[in-house]
């Protein structure tokens, strides 16, 4: 008799630690997958955006870390926009300056990438695809 609640309360030992570790399992991935979204909602959230003079829609990017920026900006609806623009570089670059607002050299950077983008596809060492290709990779 014993042996037999021994036993039994170390087999309920086991079956509610499995169910708590279960629990947690549960609220531990519900939680990650809340944070993920998060992450998504924050990135086409409002604060990125604004509106210039004209009217036009424009991405916000002073203040953030480098990584920050490229992450809004390659998930931006205004960087498929500028791409709509290929292969005019000079259109291009237009679209950038006018649209994005930014405190550090992430904007001048992404000027002087579509400007040898563009030399190169001009010049004939890059073809449509590569050049696409360069200017979306960030």
């Amino acid at each position: 008799m014993n042996g037999t609640v021994i036993f039994v309360g170390i087999a309920l030992f086991f079956i509610i630690s499995g169910l708590i570790n279960f629990v947690g399992d549960l609220e531990y991935k519900e939680n990650s997958n809340s944070v993920f979204s998060s992450k998504e909602v924050n990135i086409n959230e409002k604060e990125y955006y604004g509106t210039n003079v004209v009217g036009e829609q424009t991405i916000i990017l002073n203040g953030l870390s480098t990584y920050k920026k490229r992450e809004i900006w390659n998930k931006s609806p205004l960087k498929s926009e500028m791409m709509n623009f290929f292969p005019n570089f000079s259109l291009m670059s237009e679209f950038v300056e006018d649209r994005v607002v930014d405190d550090s050299d992430f904007k001048k950077k992404l000027l002087v990438k579509i400007k040898t983008t563009g030399e190169k596809y001009i010049g004939g060492a890059f073809t449509a695809e590569k050049a696409k290709a360069a200017l979306s990779s960030d």
